[in-house]
């Protein structure tokens, strides 16, 4: 198993019609491969999708990936498949 701080962590939480996933980098690698991620997928453009990069220092911080008004619950499937494709194998 590979170290936590060696890795991407994801952070759940979920309402009503909102979720939110945050994922804590720890490098401009990791940072890069969670963009790259982001491009390859796709949401229908009803739900309202916000995604944000709040900088830490110059090699981490949060990657805040929100869906409001989230009727169909579309989120779930969009996070499991970036989840995926980042290699997590947990998510808190």
């Amino acid at each position: 198993m590979p170290d936590i701080l060696d890795s991407i962590t994801a952070i759940h939480s979920r309402e009503e019609r909102y979720a939110k996933l945050e994922l804590l980098y720890r490098s401009k690698k990791q940072k890069r491969k969670i963009f790259d991620a982001l491009k390859d997928l796709n949401y229908r453009k009803e739900c309202s999708v916000e995604v944000s990069d709040t900088k830490e220092s110059d090699e981490n911080g949060i990657v805040c990936i929100e869906f409001h008004d989230d009727y169909d619950k579309e989120s779930g499937p969009f996070f499991d498949e970036l989840i995926k494709k980042l290699g997590i194998d947990r998510c808190s």
